[in-house]
């Protein structure tokens, strides 16, 4: 009798070994999935952190190893099926297919598409399910059921919390630990928390026994968006590259055949482009010259203490949160269709090229405000993380308050002009606050 030995397709991850990914070639051997090996996770934080060049495909093969680890775990205690342990995992393979160039640079490009507004979905997820529908002979292949698999991509079976879950998200303890890792060269201790993560009643729950690993997976994050994610030289730089896709959109290439593209192939459009905003912010690119904040616009309550304006020619004005509110709810400060005439009107007030104002804009307070956790006691009731530590969680709001700020950015050899005029700029933005 001839034994049949099982096929293997190892891949080795610096991070998480040997990887068989066999089962699932052919949903890994498409264009579509292929082509996240040419965006990098984090964008163009390469060019502060010389080592951050890991991508998409990394990451979706490390959230898929980890998921597998978690089903493996979940199905031998008998909280899920085999059938959707298969589809979870498939899951987590394509979570990130959905991502356009420079990770979420393009992302407000989405907003410029008919019935964007009317989706709840990041705009990853929405581009990310049209994919995936397209994919169905190739999932169909891999054993998967394909009804359950697109349930858990379209969230509408709570199942998807094992890859997306804010906290406990398989995809977040991938990412963290791979940004860590090619970054500060830290690791956070998400192996041991993950041996304690079930799904009970539909919800992702950690153990009570490690609760303070749990607590200490989201004062990581806060550390990893202090020191990489919130970096205000990526956020310029995110911008720059952000208004250059915007003019290849005013000359009439599509907001999907832009999404289509890698971070080289939006790099080698701009390299060959005609056109004069690009050509100069590509030039000044390559040569390092990027732009510096002149003007940030923060919560009054952040402002006291800091002392960036006595170190730079850096002006820094606190708002009352009242006003600080209105003028971030306004669109000409942050949709990108409009961000371009806001910048024109700051560039006639100081005095200087339209093309030189750069206005980077606040965050989504939505980025910040934290979910809780949900802990399994002992006693089998779920409870909340926030009962445990309330001042914890209270930190974290306060963290990401003090993260919404406005910046008005412009290049080196325009900063003093800048400056020179921030008053009037300061009552300007008061006018959108009327």
């Amino acid at each position: 009798m001839h034994m049949k030995i099982p096929s293997q397709k190892i891949v080795s991850d610096p991070i998480l070994g040997l990887i068989d990914i066999g089962k699932y070639l052919p949903m890994i051997d498409v264009r579509q999935f292929q082509s996240l090996a040419y965006k990098y996770q984090l964008g163009l934080a390469f060019l502060l952190f010389p080592s951050a060049t890991h991508t998409r495909k990394q990451h979706c093969l490390g959230a898929h190893q980890r998921t597998k680890n978690l089903m493996r775990r979940w199905v031998d205690a008998g909280m899920v099926t085999q059938e959707e342990a298969t589809a979870a995992n498939a899951f987590a393979l394509y979570h990130d297919i959905g991502h356009g160039p420079f990770s979420h640079t393009v992302e407000p490009l989405f907003d410029l598409l008919p019935g964007s507004k009317k989706t709840k979905l990041r705009a990853d997820d929405a581009m990310g399910i049209e994919i995936a529908r397209s994919l169905r002979e190739n999932v169909e292949k891999c054993g998967v059921n394909f009804d359950l698999f697109m349930e858990i991509f379209e969230h509408k079976n709570p199942l998807y919390r094992a890859v997306h879950d804010k906290n406990l998200g398989m995809e977040k303890f991938d990412y963290l630990t791979r940004d860590a890792y090619y970054t500060i060269n830290e690791l956070p201790g998400v192996e041991y928390l993950s041996r304690f993560i079930y799904y009970v009643d539909g919800k992702v729950v950690v153990d009570e026994r490690v609760i303070d690993q749990a607590k200490a997976i989201q004062e990581f994050y806060i550390k990893m968006s202090k020191h990489v994610y919130l970096r205000k030289k990526s956020a310029i730089l995110q911008r720059l590259i952000q208004k250059m896709a915007f003019a290849l959109v005013e000359e009439g290439m599509s907001v999907q055949d832009i999404w289509k593209l890698t971070d080289f192939g939006l790099l080698g459009r701009f390299e060959i482009s005609e056109n004069p905003l690009i050509k100069n912010y590509y030039a000044r690119l390559m040569t390092g010259q990027f732009p510096k904040t002149a003007i940030e616009i923060k919560y009054a309550q952040f402002v006291q203490g800091d002392r960036s304006s006595e170190e730079k020619a850096l002006h820094t004005f606190g708002f009352p949160e009242e006003t600080l509110n209105k003028i971030l709810e306004q669109e000409e400060v942050s949709s990108i269709k409009l961000l371009a005439d806001f910048e024109d009107g700051i560039a006639k007030l100081a005095g200087i090229p339209r093309e030189s104002v750069v206005v980077v804009p606040a965050m989504s307070h939505h980025r910040f405000v934290p979910e809780d956790v949900n802990v399994y006691g002992k006693d089998g009731k779920i409870v909340k993380l926030s009962e445990f530590y309330p001042h914890h969680f209270a930190s974290l709001v306060e963290y990401g308050r003090s993260h919404q700020v406005l910046r008005i950015c412009t290049f080196p050899e325009y900063r003093d002009k800048l400056n020179t005029n921030a008053e009037k700029i300061k009552e300007y933005l008061l006018t959108f606050a009327q």
